[in-house]
């Protein structure tokens, strides 16, 4: 099986038609039937179910895009590779996490950039989700977040734990729930509250929480910055949710735990897989030195 006839095929299944593949891949769709055709007779067995108005990939036809899509993300990967070794690659790709990330990345990009003047850093802004996407899309080369790994991620992952953050329930100093140990998800529930949009995973989370205890969330405000939580908090205008780390730094702001909020390790995180660049070891290094292992 040609490489050719994997990025045929990957398309045949994108559209389950051999007329709107052969357009994507600039071919006729004569030359595409008829490589379907050989692949198939390579296979052995049918790889799609035609009709007279429909074009369905069989079960072994999935089987086998499983296995196509990983040699051919492979390939990108070693395209991307050879490409940055012909240019002597002097960066490193990072995504940071708005609330976890930028707890920790701020100091580890200072420090990066006094040891390693001549490496250009580039980062961004992501949504945990939209990290792992980009790593394995070779666009990352790694990121900084507070997502917990599964066992079957940690197969395709390396990470690295940083330090550990818990989300806090934040009220304006005075507030009445100052004097409660723990908030509850129904006290939290008859508050006026100013989230981080809901593409972030701590504002799914929540209130995914609050929904299954029967609860709904009086929401006045969303927005992508914590400086805006934080502003709307110390005005009285809503309660808020912001890392532990950032509310003690803050004296006009108190935070208190809640069941509702997650709390975890902020680690980086990086491809197994992938080939570590001079530059994208020299900052995982780094970032080994600055946050020490602690013993499990």
């Amino acid at each position: 099986m040609t490489l050719t006839q994997m990025q045929y095929f990957q398309a045949v299944c994108k559209y389950e038609n051999f007329t709107k593949a052969a357009e994507d891949q600039h071919i006729s769709q004569p030359a595409m039937s008829a490589a379907m055709k050989d692949l198939e007779v390579e296979c052995g067995v049918p790889l799609f179910k035609k009709t007279r108005n429909s074009l369905t990939i069989t079960d072994a036809g999935w089987a086998l895009l499983e296995e196509v899509q990983v040699n051919l993300r492979q390939y990108d990967h070693l395209m991307h590779a050879i490409k940055d070794l012909s240019l002597s690659r002097k960066y490193i790709r990072v995504g940071v996490a708005t609330l976890n990330g930028n707890l920790v990345y701020p100091q580890i990009l200072s420090a990066f950039s006094k040891r390693c003047p001549d490496i250009q850093v580039i980062s961004s802004e992501e949504p945990t989700a939209n990290q792992f996407e980009l790593l394995d899309q070779g666009k990352l080369d790694v990121a900084i977040n507070g997502k917990r790994l599964t066992p079957s991620e940690e197969d395709n992952y390396h990470s690295w734990p940083l330090i550990y953050n818990e989300m806090v329930f934040c009220v304006p100093q005075g507030h009445s729930l100052v004097k409660e140990t723990v908030v509850t998800a129904e006290q939290a529930a008859r508050e006026p509250l100013v989230l981080m949009e809901k593409r972030f995973g701590i504002t799914q989370g929540f209130l995914g929480r609050m929904e299954k205890k029967g609860f709904s969330c009086r929401v006045l405000h969303y927005t992508d910055q914590m400086y805006s939580v934080e502003r709307f908090v110390e005005q009285g205008v809503a309660c808020g949710i912001l890392p532990k780390l950032v509310v003690e730094q803050n004296p006009h702001i108190v935070g208190l735990p809640c069941a509702e909020l997650s709390r975890g390790m902020v680690s980086l995180h990086w491809r197994r897989d992938q080939m570590l660049f001079s530059a994208t070891k020299a900052f995982i290094d780094l970032v080994k030195e600055m946050y020490p292992k602690q013993p499990q």
